[in-house]
């Protein structure tokens, strides 16, 4: 009878645990399910952003045109935005630097590594859109890629690619700059956010010149609210970087 009995309380004992072993399961399942971030990823498509998209490259009326400085885009999913940075007070439009979307593509690094061409990338990258990172200024006033929300979060990744100037003053250099081929040449861009968080990602490394698409993770500068973009290289004098300071992006994920 005492081992019937002492086998019974055992098996209650063994049938209570496995059952409060599949509740904490199931709760920390859920809780996992609560606290897992929602993604979504900036690919600049659709009628929207093609709206944004200015013609010409140079001098057209979106960038430049009497309305410049109101130059704004934001996306509704993530609440992204970037637009003119109006650094001398707006009345240069672009020229001042900025966040354009564009579509332009050319990978012709020899012909088109002028001005008139700034808005061109040698390749897209799942799709037709993106958008131009123009660095005019290096110090202050930014060009600034901003979170409009309430709270900071988490930009995951996000694709980069010297614009078709860029590669082409790199290869084969400019009335202004000089290639960077030599196995000191660098370029690099340095993204700071608000938080005080950085990171820099080179464009051009010891002469050797990036030319496609690369995505590159963000998680490092934890949440933020805005990002800052500067650029330096091996090309600089008294007045600052003599290379053009150029590049796109595209397909950012952010954690919402």
């Amino acid at each position: 009878m005492y081992n019937y009995f002492n086998s019974y309380f055992k098996m209650k004992a063994l049938r209570l645990f496995v059952c409060l072993l599949c509740v904490g399961m199931l709760a920390a399942s859920c809780s996992n399910d609560e606290n897992e971030a929602r993604i979504e990823t900036v690919t600049f498509e659709g009628e929207y952003w093609n709206s944004l998209i200015d013609n010409a490259q140079y001098g057209g009326p979106l960038l430049y045109g009497n309305l410049a400085s109101a130059y704004r885009w934001i996306d509704e999913g993530t609440h992204l935005s970037g637009g003119m940075t109006n650094a001398w007070g707006g009345d240069y439009g672009y020229t001042e630097g900025g966040i354009a979307i564009s579509n332009y593509v050319s990978d012709d690094f020899e012909h088109h590594n002028d001005f008139t061409h700034q808005l061109e990338a040698p390749s897209t990258v799942g799709g037709k859109n993106f958008a131009m990172v123009y660095c005019a200024t290096q110090d202050e006033n930014l060009t600034t890629l901003s979170i409009l929300d309430d709270k900071p979060h988490v930009i995951r990744s996000m694709q980069i690619c010297p614009s078709t100037y860029v590669i082409g003053a790199a290869k084969y250099g400019t009335d202004f700059c000089k290639a960077l081929t030599g196995e000191d040449d660098f370029l690099t861009i340095h993204i700071t956010a608000d938080n005080g968080a950085s990171m820099q990602v080179n464009l051009v490394e010891n002469g050797q010149i990036q030319t496609s698409w690369k995505e590159i993770s963000l998680k490092e500068l934890g949440a933020i609210r805005s990002l800052c973009f500067s650029m330096s290289g091996s090309d600089s004098s008294e007045w600052g970087l003599n290379t053009p300071t150029y590049f796109a992006i595209d397909n950012i994920v952010v954690e919402l």
